[in-house]
């Protein structure tokens, strides 16, 4: 006699069950695994909404902010209807109606160096989706004496880049933009674009729970949405990086 619980499995997760590189034993993997996501926004919907329906067993997901109307050309976690609404409290909503089989915790506070070693400890994964280079700065510093793997997305507009760091395997945020980069009053931001960005985040951090190969492992993958080009950049980390550096100056 198949359990309910079984066959609750096989029956949602029954077409990626079918991929040779999944199976049951990567749907197991995937149960037992744990992704904190830092922003509900235009990358964390599509990265949250994967997450969650593919199975991933514990979610976190961290955003301070509320909805506001500018938010919805890209942000498909809130409606117009949630405007005014804390975006932990709307995304969490709409996710536990998607899979409520899975584990989902909310942190409705803005991510700092105070508190961020508390927040992301206790999880596999962790994956960036914020606009501010100051709280992915924060991010990073956190991930690396933790010893947390970190998928990092940013988009500008049509284009967008995404990073895997996990030192000393590879190098961090910080080896890449070594100074933070200069802060725009508004950030322009195209909704295809972020559910692109969003999507591959996604895509990277699923490959990684199963332990399949990194195809972004050591690489900075660039997105250009005007010509349809995706790119893989070689990057090394720099042995004196005042965050990760075996080296430090």
């Amino acid at each position: 006699m198949v359990k309910i619980k079984e066959y609750s499995m096989f029956e949602r997760y029954v077409r990626q069950l079918q991929i040779p590189q999944i199976g049951k034993e990567g749907q197991e993997k995937l149960t037992r695994s744990s992704v904190l996501v830092v922003g509900a926004g235009g990358l964390g919907s599509p990265a949250l909404t994967y997450l969650a329906a593919a199975g991933v067993g514990r979610l976190g997901l961290v955003d301070s902010d509320t909805v506001a109307l500018s938010n919805l050309n890209r942000q498909f976690l809130h409606y117009s209807s949630d405007i005014g609404r804390a975006k932990s409290d709307s995304a969490m909503e709409k996710l536990s109606s998607l899979n409520n089989e899975i584990k989902i915790e909310t942190y409705c506070e803005h991510i700092t160096d105070t508190n961020a070693k508390t927040i992301l400890n206790g999880y596999n994964l962790i994956l960036g989706a914020v606009d501010s280079f100051e709280t992915r700065f924060v991010i990073n510093r956190a991930c690396v004496p933790l010893k947390i793997p970190y998928i990092d997305g940013g988009i500008n507009g049509f284009s967008g880049c995404v990073l895997f760091s996990n030192p000393p395997h590879t190098p961090c945020l910080n080896c890449i933009y070594p100074q933070t980069p200069a802060k725009k009053e508004t950030q322009s931001a195209l909704g295809a674009t972020a559910g692109v960005i969003g999507t591959i985040e996604a895509n990277i951090a699923l490959l990684w729970l199963l332990k399949l190969p990194n195809p972004i492992e050591n690489k900075l993958l660039l997105y250009d949405g005007l010509r349809m080009n995706m790119d893989h950049v070689e990057i090394k980390q720099n042995e004196k990086c005042s965050v990760c550096g075996q080296n430090k100056e």
